[in-house]
């Protein structure tokens, strides 16, 4: 039997997953974009996946050992027939939400993990975790690819401001105390 905190945190993934698969689902029929197409598609068959081993999971009855699938790899063709609905979004604002989205699953997958009880159920959703990160750094190439995300270098000098404020602190553990020099006591 699963412990409660991982049955809660698997409910609320599953209700959240529901919602999301519409929000992308509705995307896949406006995206006049091919590679987008086939991330969405992909980002949809694996949040399907997870929600068909979440409920695996979840059964009291189900007594065969429950795996992760790979991302599927089979995307979709943009239909021409079909008219393309025009609700006022871009290719680029579906595939900036579609990386957020995969994102903040991938965090949310993660973090529930570190808290889950069971060892099988705690590793599949670090999996899960996984390949959102994937779905989510697809979706990064594109937006270089396309220009619609940018992530400049820092310069060195910008580094090394970054730096400065952590080498100026009042402790430095690289700092030998002379014989002139007493440790700071927390007693006076």
């Amino acid at each position: 039997m699963l412990k409660t905190i991982d049955v809660g945190l698997m409910v609320n993934h599953l209700s959240a997953h529901e919602g999301v698969i519409k929000r992308l689902d509705l995307y896949v029929k406006i995206t006049k974009n091919q590679q987008l197409l086939n991330i969405l598609g992909q980002q949809i068959g694996t949040m399907k996946n997870h929600v068909q081993v979440m409920n695996m999971l979840l059964d009291p009855n189900h007594s065969k050992q429950v795996t992760l699938p790979p991302i599927p790899q089979n995307g979709f063709q943009i239909n021409t027939q079909q008219s393309i609905m025009e609700i006022g979004l871009e290719d680029k604002d579906m595939a900036l939400d579609a990386h957020f989205t995969a994102t903040a699953m991938a965090n949310d997958n993660f973090i529930s993990s570190t808290n889950m009880k069971d060892p099988h159920v705690k590793h599949i959703h670090v999996e899960m975790a996984m390949q959102q990160s994937q779905i989510a750094k697809q979706h990064e190439m594109l937006g270089e690819q396309m220009g619609w995300m940018t992530h400049p270098n820092a310069t060195t000098n910008e580094q090394q401001q970054a730096m400065n404020p952590l080498n100026n602190q009042s402790f430095n553990p690289y700092h030998q105390i002379s014989n002139n020099e007493q440790a700071p006591s927390r007693f006076n």
